[in-house]
């Protein structure tokens, strides 16, 4: 994957790395690379698997270009590829920080419903 766009945090030297339970983060190849590279990670079994909300990238980037990409005419595979690349670097990074500003909020409000779907978020 030469050219993929990344959404996360880097404050004071410290990189944020966020995943769920999808099979290529689950993967054991990517357990034990994150291990090796001494990444601190939530393993799949302490994850919260219920709620579709949990991530930054779900309660904030699909919805944000979803909304973005829909306003646009792509017809072709190439075509969304790039807008989405395009979509992508237009984020403000204050947007993307505050999304990665309230994670600790997600998590706490999925813990206190059991991990079930807390519904729309922005």
């Amino acid at each position: 994957m030469r050219d993929r766009c990344r959404l996360g945090g880097k404050v004071h030297g410290h990189s944020t790395s966020f995943s769920d339970s999808a099979p290529p983060h689950a993967s054991r190849v990517t357990q034990k690379f994150l291990t090796d590279q001494q990444v601190e990670f939530l393993r799949p079994q302490q994850w919260m698997p219920n709620s579709p909300v949990a991530v930054p990238c779900d309660y904030f980037l699909w919805r944000h270009l979803k909304n973005k990409l829909n306003k646009r005419r792509v017809s072709t595979l190439r075509g969304l590829q790039k807008a989405i690349r395009e979509e992508v670097k237009k984020i403000p990074q204050e947007m993307i920080l505050r999304a990665l500003k309230s994670w600790p909020k997600h998590c706490r409000q999925i813990y206190c419903v059991e991990g079930r779907h807390i519904g729309k978020h922005r």
